[in-house]
């Protein structure tokens, strides 16, 4: 039996899926999700820690610089 674990970092939600397969059957075992943390609010956090480690290796503080957050965004 395999075990799997599926994320959707959707819209505006994180969304975890549990599931066991075996034999061509597939269970879904669990499922949950959080409403606050997905999309848009999952790419600034992220942005986020890449600008605080990029200040660590630096020094140079990256905050209100719009040029280079657009290019981490994209």
């Amino acid at each position: 039996m395999k075990k799997v674990l599926i994320f959707d970092l959707g819209g505006g939600t994180f969304d975890v899926s549990l599931l066991a397969m075996d034999n061509n059957v597939i269970e879904v075992k669990a499922t949950s999700g959080h409403t606050h943390l997905g999309g848009e609010d999952f790419d600034n956090r992220f942005v986020d820690l890449c600008i605080e480690e990029f200040k660590k290796q630096t020094g140079e503080d990256l905050k209100g610089k719009h040029g280079p957050i657009r290019r981490l965004k994209n």
